[in-house]
């Protein structure tokens, strides 16, 4: 969560100890008359064009409209999703009767400042989620999501995503939200698919939801997964976060362990998907330790990065033959 609250300027103004040339120079609008000190670094083009991130967006309305009840990609931001896919939307606003601005990212951002206004239903359930503002009135978890995916399939909300044979982008999109949104909350998935009722097909939600999978790590991992999620054999699925003991009948619960991002116990194939921090000092040691002492324990490894995963086809046939590997080691071909 942020720490900058918005404060209203013409309290800044009046209270003596802020001068005009300090707040023209050294405060940004977050919302119709409320500002926070700039940021070190501060690019009025980050964000997606919003220049703030959401949460701080969503105090700020909250703050003008202490009777509005926050929806969308902001409710999602203060439920605690992590990655910047709430920051570079606008701030949704269920207030009145009324209907004001754009749902589209690109379009709303053309007035960052301004919220998006949707009626209020009657009899919407809501939360009071943030600790700072105890009064904010919040959607539940999953209409939260279902408004997300909504904005996602309808292409009115996006970011950059691999190419995933067979799946749309907004599609693999929607996934890696899932995976993600069902990490930061409660929600289940049959609370999504009620909610996604009459805005999302059904047919597509069951499908996405299918394919989701908590476990993921990052949105990298999400592709990767998606890249590879047709290629094992009946019965034969794919596991997240396997617990793989490298030193097995250690007495120790601190014996040395590694969690591979996807895999197989029985086949003992272990796929892991390589982020920045990869790259750091002393993180290739533990790397090239790991990977020597899985094959000494008889287990398939393979590692991606994010060049490797934008060849999908190359990833798939590295996976295919490690898995004829594995198969052919837990069911040698018989004799005669």
């Amino acid at each position: 969560m942020p720490t900058t609250v918005p404060v209203v300027r013409g309290d800044l103004a009046a209270s003596g100890n802020v001068t005009d040339w300090k707040l023209k120079r050294e405060y940004i609008q977050v919302a119709p008359g409320l500002v926070i000190p700039t940021p070190e670094g501060y690019d009025s083009s980050a964000h997606g064009g919003f220049g703030v991130d959401c949460v701080t967006r969503a105090w700020a309305h909250h703050l003008v409209r202490p009777d509005a009840v926050l929806a969308g990609w902001a409710a999602a931001g203060v439920y605690g999703l992590r990655p910047d896919w709430c920051d570079s939307a606008p701030v949704l606003l269920l207030h009145g009767g009324t209907s004001r601005g754009s749902t589209r990212s690109m379009k709303a951002a053309c007035h960052p400042v301004r919220p998006v206004i949707r009626p209020l239903p009657a009899g919407l359930k809501t939360m009071r989620p943030s600790r700072r503002f105890p009064q904010l009135k919040v959607v539940t978890p999953q209409v939260a999501a279902a408004h997300c995916l909504w904005t996602i399939l309808t292409g009115r909300h996006t970011w950059w995503v691999h190419d995933v044979p067979g799946m749309t982008r907004e599609e693999v999109r929607a996934v890696q939200f899932l995976d993600a949104f069902c990490q930061c909350t409660w929600v289940t998935r049959a609370q999504i698919l009620e909610e996604t009722r009459g805005r999302v097909d059904r047919g597509v939600m069951e499908r996405l939801l299918a394919l989701a999978d908590d476990g993921a790590q990052s949105p990298m991992e999400t592709v990767l997964r998606l890249i590879v999620r047709d290629l094992l054999p009946q019965p034969f699925r794919w596991q997240s976060q396997i617990r793989v003991d490298l030193a097995p009948g250690a007495a120790s619960e601190w014996s040395p362990r590694t969690l591979p991002d996807l895999g197989h116990e029985e086949l003992k194939l272990a796929i892991y998907y390589d982020g920045a921090h990869h790259d750091a000092a002393g993180q290739t040691d533990v790397d090239f330790n790991q990977f020597h002492a899985l094959r000494d324990l008889g287990w398939e490894v393979l590692r991606f990065n994010k060049e490797s995963i934008r060849s999908p086809g190359a990833v798939r046939e590295r996976v295919l033959n490690a898995i004829v590997r594995a198969l052919t080691r837990v069911a040698p071909p018989q004799s005669g």
